[in-house]
C-alpha cells in the first residue's frame, strides 16, 4: 500500500497543484481533507479487516468502470495491478473473478451504482451467503458510496474549472 503523492480528487479532476481546481478546493479545506482521509481509510486501511486491500481496489476499479472510462478507472486498475496483476486484468476486462466473495461484492456494486432503488434484504443475504460479515458489508457499501461521491466531485470540479463563474459583486457594488 502506497500513500498517494497528491490529493486523489485533485488527481482525478486533472490537476496536481495550482490552478482553478486548487482555488475551488481551497474554499473548503475541511471537506478536502476529509475526502482524502476517507480515501485512505477505505482503500488503504492500516487494518483491512475482512475486506482485503486487493478486493477494495477491485471494487474501486469496477465502480470507476461503471461510471465510464477515465482517470479513476486507470488509477484504481493501476493500484489493483500492484496488488494482483491477474485480478486487475479480469476487472479491467469487465469479467467476474470466479471468487464467490469478491464476485458478490462486484454484484453489490453493480446494484448500488446502477439500480440503487432496487436494494433489498435479499441482496444483503446474498452477500452473507458469499462470506461477507456485517462489518464487511458496511465497509463495502461505504466504499461504493464514497467512490461515487469522489467521482462526481472530480467531474464537477472539471466542469467548474472549464467554465469559471464570473466574479461575484459585493452588495451595493456597481460596475
Amino acid at each position: 500500500m502506497t500513500a498517494p503523492r497528491v490529493d486523489v480528487i485533485d488527481h482525478l479532476a486533472g490537476e496536481g497543484s495550482g490552478g482553478e481546481i486548487a482555488r475551488l478546493r481551497s474554499l473548503r479545506p475541511q471537506a478536502r481533507d476529509q475526502a482524502q482521509r476517507s480515501y485512505e481509510v477505505l482503500l488503504e486501511p492500516e487494518d483491512p479487516g475482512t475486506v482485503p486491500v486487493r478486493e477494495r481496489y477491485a471494487i474501486a476499479a469496477h465502480v470507476a468502470r461503471l461510471h465510464g472510462p477515465g482517470p479513476a478507472a486507470e488509477l484504481y486498475l493501476e493500484n489493483l495491478r500492484d496488488e494482483d496483476p491477474v485480478l486487475a486484468k479480469r476487472i479491467g476486462a469487465g469479467e467476474r473473478t470466479g471468487e464467490p466473495h469478491l464476485d458478490a461484492g462486484l454484484a453489490h456494486a453493480d446494484m448500488l451504482v446502477q439500480r440503487p432503488r432496487d436494494a433489498a434484504p435479499d441482496h444483503l443475504r446474498a452477500l452473507e451467503a458469499a462470506g461477507w460479515d456485517a462489518d464487511g458489508i458496511v465497509t463495502l457499501s461505504q466504499l461504493i458510496s464514497f467512490l461515487t461521491f469522489q467521482l462526481r466531485v472530480a467531474h464537477g470540479l472539471r466542469v467548474l474549472a472549464e467554465n469559471p463563474a464570473p466574479a461575484l459583486r459585493e452588495p451595493g457594488e456597481t460596475r
